[in-house]
């Protein structure tokens, strides 16, 4: 089993609002759970057992301030966490985890498998889901575009993403690109940055004993105040299909 426990941050920052917390393992985070989501006795988040073809969340629970309401733009916010999968096959898995940012806790109207617990055939694509996900997709989804079945992609109100690469990082120390396999079993962390000023999403992932390689896994030039809400819930989704499959936050 996965017992390292690391730091997951989530911080906006502005001249408005200044917000930070830390978990260190999530045993007392009194996080807002749902369906087969749960907090492991040492700490970890899991969002998915090994059930088939069923969704889980994990959300902080509190509302976010993610605007400034005198100019409605979206304040520069980041977020660090440590995910890991591990599935009963080497090659098959669920369909990966998600980082989101929601009007809701718990997306009540998601569904599992390809839609990841984010999204359902109805709604996926609209825009008044105001949804921003980061995707560690495992499943190749051919009616989303999906490049392959290890990438990472950034959602907006669906799972068509608006950019995505394979898993990889650029070493920090060489610059060589490295590929990484999601399903792995192994830790790996995740940067997801927003400069609200240039308008910037930057993804960046690392096996976790790597420092934050310098160049960015994605980057996207989007302006996030049209679909941000001004106060919305920040948390993690996840799905799995017929392969048993647990998907674990490390914090």
């Amino acid at each position: 089993m996965l017992l390292k426990l690391v730091i997951l941050t989530l911080g906006t920052l502005a001249a408005a609002e200044d917000l930070n917390f830390t978990f260190n393992g999530f045993q007392s985070a009194n996080l807002y759970l749902d369906d087969i989501a749960g907090v492991t006795p040492n700490g970890l988040l899991r969002l998915t057992n090994e059930t088939k073809q069923n969704q889980g969340h994990g959300f902080y629970p509190n509302s976010i301030t993610f605007k400034n309401s005198s100019n409605d733009t979206v304040f520069s916010f980041s977020t660090t966490f440590v995910f890991a999968t591990r599935s009963e096959y080497a090659d098959l898995s669920g369909h990966g985890i998600a980082f989101v940012v929601a009007p809701t806790q718990g997306l009540p109207s998601a569904l599992p498998n390809q839609y990841l617990g984010l999204f359902n055939k109805s709604n996926t694509g609209n825009d008044t889901n105001h949804v921003f996900a980061v995707e560690l997709d495992t499943i190749p989804g051919k009616e989303f575009n999906d490049i392959n079945d290890n990438h990472v992609g950034i959602d907006i109100n669906g799972l068509h993403s608006k950019k995505a690469a394979p898993a990889a990082y650029y070493d920090p120390n060489n610059g060589r690109f490295q590929n990484l396999t999601l399903i792995s079993g192994q830790p790996m962390k995740v940067w997801v940055e927003y400069d609200g000023a240039n308008k910037q999403i930057d993804v960046t992932l690392a096996p976790i004993n790597v420092d934050k390689p310098h160049t960015p896994l994605l980057s996207l030039n989007l302006d996030l105040s049209p679909i941000l809400n001004e106060t919305m819930h920040v948390g993690f989704s996840s799905s799995t299909r017929s392969v048993l499959t647990s998907h674990y936050v490390l914090g």
